[in-house]
C-alpha cells in the first residue's frame, strides 16, 4: 500500500473528504450509492456530490449501473485506484453478481456507520493477523492453497483493542443481503468453526435490512458455540492440539444483531448493465 493512499488518491484530482471515501470503498466493498457519499460527507444531495460523481466518472474511475426507478450504482473499478492502495488484485474491483452488489453495499452501510472499529481490510490483512498476531495455525486460517475463505476474506473484521491484537475482542459481520433462510449463515458457521474457536473471543454480528432471520441465526449460533458440552472442533483437529496454553483465547462468544434501516435498489439489472452515456 502507498504510504499514504488518501494523499496518493488526491493527487488524482479529488478533495480530502473525496479521497477518504473512495478509500473506504476501494477497501470494503468496490460499490456504493450516493446516498452513502451523502452520509460520508455529512451533507444533503446537491452539487457536492454530482461534482464527485463527474469527476470520478469522466476519469474514467467508476462504472455506472442502472437499476430503473432512479436507482444507479457506482462501481469503483479502475486499477489505478486499486494499485494506488496496494492491492491492484483486489476482488472489489471485479464485477458481481447482484446479490453481492447488494451485500457490498450492505458492507459499506456497516462500515460507515460503525465507523470507530479499527478494520482488518485487505484478505492479506486478516491472514496476517490471524496467523502473525493471534497465532493461529495456518491449516485453520486458510485453505490449502494459501487463501482465506471467500466468506471470510469479503467479510468485515475489527479489532476491538489495536493495542493488544492477541487477546482483543474480534468483530465479525455477516452480511445477510435479503435472504430466506439462514442456509448460508449456517454454512459460514460449519466453515469457519475452527478459526473462530481460535480466535477466541469474539463478537458475531448479523447484518441485515431485515430482522426476518435474526433469531433462527441467533439460535444456531448459540447451538454451535453457547450451549453446554460444546465439543472442540474435529476439523483441523491436529493443527489445534499443536496449539499450547499460553497460546490459546479463552472462548468468549458473542452474538449480536444490527438492523440496517437504509434502503436498496431492487438488484435486478436492466439489458443495458453498465451504461456508457449516463447523465450523472
Amino acid at each position: 500500500m502507498s504510504a499514504d493512499p488518501i494523499a496518493a488518491l488526491e493527487s488524482l484530482g479529488y478533495t480530502g473528504r473525496e479521497a477518504a471515501f473512495l478509500y473506504l470503498v476501494a477497501a470494503h466493498s468496490g460499490y456504493f450509492l450516493r446516498r452513502q457519499f451523502d452520509y460520508f460527507t455529512d451533507r444533503n444531495k446537491g452539487a457536492l456530490v454530482m461534482r464527485f460523481l463527474r469527476k470520478a466518472y469522466t476519469a474514467g474511475h467508476v462504472e455506472v449501473l442502472d437499476y430503473g426507478q432512479g436507482w444507479h450504482v457506482y462501481h469503483l473499478a479502475a486499477r489505478t485506484i486499486y494499485r494506488l492502495m496496494g492491492d491492484v488484485e483486489s476482488q472489489n474491483r471485479r464485477r458481481k453478481g447482484d446479490a453481492q452488489i447488494r451485500a457490498r453495499l450492505m458492507v459499506l452501510d456497516y462500515v460507515l456507520e460503525q465507523d470507530g472499529d479499527r478494520y482488518l481490510e485487505s484478505e492479506a490483512d486478516k491472514a496476517r493477523f490471524f496467523i502473525d498476531s493471534r497465532g493461529i495455525a495456518p491449516k485453520i486460517a486458510t485453505t490449502d492453497q494459501g487463501r482465506l475463505h471467500p466468506l471470510l476474506a469479503s467479510m468485515p473484521i475489527a479489532i476491538a483493542d489495536p493495542g493488544s491484537p492477541r487477546l482483543s475482542l474480534v468483530r465479525f459481520a455477516f452480511i445477510d443481503e435479503g435472504m430466506t433462510t439462514t442456509e448460508k449463515f449456517l454454512r459460514f458457521l460449519s466453515v469457519a468453526d475452527a478459526l473462530l474457536r481460535a480466535v477466541g473471543n469474539f463478537d458475531m454480528v448479523y447484518v441485515s435490512n431485515s430482522d426476518s432471520n435474526f433469531s433462527d441465526a441467533e439460535m444456531a449460533f448459540r447451538r454451535q458455540f453457547l450451549s453446554p458440552g460444546v465439543q472442540e472442533p474435529s476439523l483441523f483437529d491436529a493443527a489445534w492440539r499443536q496449539r499450547s496454553p499460553a497460546d490459546s483465547v479463552p472462548l468468549r462468544a458473542q452474538f449480536s444483531t444490527l438492523l440496517l434501516r437504509s434502503s436498496f435498489p431492487k438488484l435486478r439489472r436492466n439489458a443495458q448493465g453498465v451504461l456508457s452515456g449516463v447523465h450523472i
